[in-house]
């Protein structure tokens, strides 16, 4: 999946930003700034550390858009993996700064790595609900956020029981990937500065 041909409208972007259109990079912040907003809320739990890191995935973006691969996937999964990996990288930065602070009343590493981790599972599970197919995420929204069985979700779904389980079963497999997946190391847009943009590109 992650090397079929991306979207018309990925490529396209891709060649405005490349041509430095500030235009094309307003196109994509109206597109995906809540995207990655809210994964980075989810890693941090802060509103203003997710408005730094939204600030700095699309300078980023506008510093370096070639460094999108269109073979790799769509730009959105591309967005919002810069945004976790930043976010995530954030995360290690305030807590060890926390935890050097408190000296001996700090959590052991053991435990800090497990918060860190729990954090980015979180907001993977939260990414991987919002991008699945919608029948997928219609039934595992009855199922496990109102408490439905298979039977009343393919009641409520107007499905076949055999559809409601084979949807559920879709929706848990990709759920899975979440809890399976390892923590990123930092992004480059560590390096963009928090205000935005740095000086070699002009909005």
């Amino acid at each position: 999946m992650g090397h079929d041909a991306p979207p018309r409208w990925d490529r396209r972007m891709q060649q405005r930003l490349a041509r430095g259109e500030a235009a094309a990079l307003g196109e994509l912040y109206d597109r995906f700034a809540s995207l990655v907003h809210s994964l980075a809320r989810r890693v941090l739990g802060n509103e203003t550390a997710a408005d730094r890191i939204t600030r700095e995935v699309f300078g980023y973006i506008w510093e370096n858009p070639d460094s999108y691969d269109p073979k790799q996937g769509s730009l959105r999964s591309w967005v919002a993996q810069l945004a976790h990996r930043q976010s995530v990288h954030r995360l290690r930065q305030t807590e060890a700064a926390s935890a050097r602070d408190r000296g001996q009343d700090a959590p052991e590493p053991a435990e800090l790595e497990r918060q860190i981790r729990a954090a980015s599972t979180a907001a993977r599970a939260d990414y991987i609900v919002t991008s699945m197919p919608a029948p997928l995420r219609a039934a595992l929204e009855l199922a496990y956020f109102q408490r439905r069985d298979y039977r009343q979700t393919a009641a409520d779904l107007g499905v076949t029981e055999d559809e409601a389980r084979r949807r559920l079963r879709l929706g848990l497999q990709l759920l899975s990937t979440a809890h399976n997946h390892q923590a990123l190391p930092p992004a480059r847009p560590a390096e963009s500065p928090p205000g935005g943009p740095g000086p070699g590109r002009r909005l």
